[in-house]
């Protein structure tokens, strides 16, 4: 794929040609399409147009339980991989495609006057993606599950079910 779809935020998901990114993921959690949120983690792993992995499963759970009607995911990093740990800071350098599709989602969300949760987790290797991610969010005003002990966005694993959103502070 040398450049994303036009309307990449419309499609329910967007992959490479390969299949080992993915640049976007949708859900429409109620059939309504007052209020949108934009979660930004750190990689995905194996849900697609149609199915849902846990990550999947617990974002759209609290999304839906938040009042959110459209949930949009961008990731630092697009590899497709479902043990965080295998990546190195090189999946998350220098994609193109994925920082336009960051780009487009927030732009996407902005239009929609909705929220951007982050919750990409503690990782020891993507710290340089996460200062560059962080700096076009930083007239944003960000919702997270609660910080780590190094200041980072909690992860959805783990967190309780009825963890509420709360703003994230730098």
């Amino acid at each position: 794929m040398k450049s994303l779809p036009r309307n990449m935020t419309g499609r329910l998901a967007v992959f490479s040609i390969c299949g080992k990114n993915r640049y976007w993921l949708r859900r429409n959690l109620t059939g309504g399409d007052r209020r949108h949120v934009l979660w930004i983690m750190m990689n995905p792993s194996r849900a697609s147009e149609t199915v849902n992995d846990a990550t999947t499963t617990m974002t759209t759970n609290i999304s839906r339980r938040h009042g959110y009607d459209v949930h949009g995911v961008v990731n630092l990093s697009a590899v497709i991989e479902a043990d965080s740990t295998k990546l190195t800071a090189m999946d998350g350098a220098a994609d193109r495609l994925n920082d336009q599709a960051i780009s487009r989602a927030l732009s996407w969300i902005r239009r929609q006057h909705g929220d951007v949760v982050i919750a990409w987790g503690a990782s020891r290797h993507l710290k340089q993606r996460e200062a560059q991610v962080l700096s076009q969010l930083r007239r944003q005003n960000l919702l997270c599950l609660g910080h780590n002990r190094d200041g980072s966005p909690k992860f959805p694993r783990g967190i309780r079910r009825d963890v509420e959103l709360k703003p994230f502070t730098r």
